[in-house]
Order: C-alpha cells, then structure tokens, then sequence
C-alpha cells in the first residue's frame, strides 16, 4: 500500500490539486476478491464474514514523535444467493493517515450465469465514500499562511463501482473498474479538490494439487488508478500453499516496495474458521518510512445453505 507520508501535506493542500491514497490495499490479497471485485460476491459459495486491519510500516513518528504509521480497518461479508444465480456482499472500511482519514460503506450485487465449467458473474457495487481532514493535526511551514484552512472538514460522496468474474475449480480471473462516477471533495478550501480517481483491477489465479494433501495457488493483482505520480499503478505476485486444507502460508512481491511473509489455519468444522497473518518487510524506498508493516485477518463462513427441498410426509388422517 503506497502512500504519501503527511509531513507532506501542508505544501500538497496549497496545490490546485490535492492527491493521496484513496483505497486500500492489503497483502492478504488472495483472501480479499470482494475488496477489489464487486462481481466476486457469493463465488466462494458460502456466507463470509471477514475482518482485517492492516498497519503499514509499524512504528513510524513524525518529528514531532506522533504515530505516523497509517492503519485500515475493513469488514466485509459475501453471501451466494444460489436459487436467483445471484451474490449479494458488504463492504466497510476505515482508513487512517495522519489528519486525513476515508471512510466507505458500499453494498455489491453479482449476477452469476454458468459458463463452460465454470460461472461468469458481472457485478455492481454502489455506496458512500467520505472524506475527512484535520488541518489542526497537519505539519505546515507557516501556521499562519492564510491560504491554509484551520478546524475539522469532513464530506460525503456517492461512489459506483463494476466488475466482471469468471470462476472454475480450478482458476479465476476478473476485471474492475472503480470511482466510475469520480466524485470531487472540497475540504475547507476552493483551491483544494481531491477526487476519487477511476481505479481498475486486474486478478487471476490457479489453483494446483500438488499432491493429495498439499495445494499451490500462485496469484496476482493488477492495479492501475488515473491518479497521476508513482502511485498510479501497483503489481503484487503471490504463492500460497495449502496443507490438509487447514494450514496455509505464502510468499508474496509487490513490484518496487515490498516482500510479504504470510501463514494461517482453518479451524473448526469444515474449516469455518479463518485465522491468518501477514508480514512486509520494505525493500524498497526505506529512507522515508519504517521498514515493517503487518497485517491480521479473523474470518468465519456458516455453512452452506440446504438446496434440497423437505421431503412431502402423507399421512392417512390428511389424504383425501
């Protein structure tokens, strides 16, 4: 997750534009379809509930010793809706950088067509995106610039997103395009407007059986925002490994800044249970942040819902 540091942010809020990371981005990636795909909702075929925080680069302070290590709280749920060849999903999440804070709450609808072996799904995600500025906690070289708004700004948005999702045991791939509507923010000042750059989202993977008891799934996710500066675009590859379908760790790259360290289990029955933790250490571009960021994700699936219809039971004193 590539972001500028807020030390910085005094001289971008004079700019005619103002811009800075809009979405999350977590290494448990392989985990998270629905964060990056409204069309991946209900593909898992059972109710999801997942939870994840992530904070990048552990232990970074301002000079002035504030915590200056951003964090992002998300939540998500993805339940198949099998009978309308459907999957309805939510998707929430907080995001902290210094003064700058987003906050989004949107709801996905997939619509699922068999396909060959597998199911094509096209998607639709829709919701509210704010945005929110304390100018009293930004770091600025002349406190008493008038051009430089004072106190708290906060805005909402609507914000539309799509995507489309093939899917079969064995591999998946999808496409997605976020902010369609790119709404605009106006946080305290007319020279100042930060908008929701359109962000689209490449993802494929493959699942191998190695052997009977061990599983390879090698993944990547594409990302590319016209959001102008280095940030634009983003390439993460992975590898997980599965064993007896309960203990799973993996290794993954994101092109330019970083090289993540992950493993988890599954526990209770049918592996409903999702514990799993991942590690980056920053290899790249160290002279501005901490070398260390990590992540925590808890997860539960309920079972799968009964397809079958109840059985007719006829008795005598009814037949007629």
């Amino acid at each position: 997750m590539l972001r500028k540091l807020y030390v910085l942010i005094g001289g971008c809020l004079l700019a005619t534009s103002a811009y800075g990371q809009q979405d999350p981005q977590f290494s448990l990636f392989p985990f998270t379809p629905t964060v990056v795909n409204p069309a991946a909702v209900g593909s898992e075929g059972v109710t999801r509930i997942q939870f994840i925080h992530r904070t990048q680069w552990a232990g970074y302070q301002t000079s002035s010793g504030a915590s200056g290590s951003p964090t992002t709280q998300l939540l998500t749920a993805s339940l198949p809706l099998t009978r309308l060849n459907s999957g309805v999903g939510i998707y929430a999440f907080n995001d902290q950088l210094g003064p700058i804070s987003n906050q989004s709450f949107q709801l996905a609808y997939a619509y699922r067509l068999p396909l060959k072996s597998g199911t094509l799904a096209v998607g639709v995600q829709a919701g509210l995106f704010n945005k929110r500025i304390d100018y009293t906690g930004a770091i600025i070289n002349d406190p008493n610039d008038p051009l430089v708004p004072t106190g708290i700004y906060s805005q909402m948005q609507p914000d539309i997103s799509a995507g489309i999702y093939y899917n079969t045991v064995d591999y998946w791939i999808g496409a997605s395009l976020f902010h369609i509507n790119s709404p605009a923010y106006k946080l305290g000042t007319d020279r100042a407007i930060n908008p929701l750059s359109r962000t689209a989202y490449l993802s494929a993977g493959y699942r191998l059986g190695l052997t009977y008891e061990i599983d390879l799934q090698p993944s990547i996710l594409y990302k590319y925002s016209t959001e102008p500066g280095p940030q634009a675009s983003s390439l993460d590859a992975n590898l997980l490994a599965t064993y007896n379908g309960r203990y799973f760790a993996g290794l993954s790259y994101r092109v330019q800044e970083s090289i993540t360290v992950m493993a988890g289990l599954n526990m209770l029955a049918n592996n409903a249970l999702r514990f799993g933790l991942a590690y980056d250490a920053v290899a790249f571009g160290t002279q501005a942040k901490n070398p260390a960021s990590y992540e925590l994700m808890l997860s539960y699936a309920l079972p799968a819902p009964s397809t079958n219809k109840k059985p007719i039971i006829r008795t005598p004193r009814f037949r007629y």
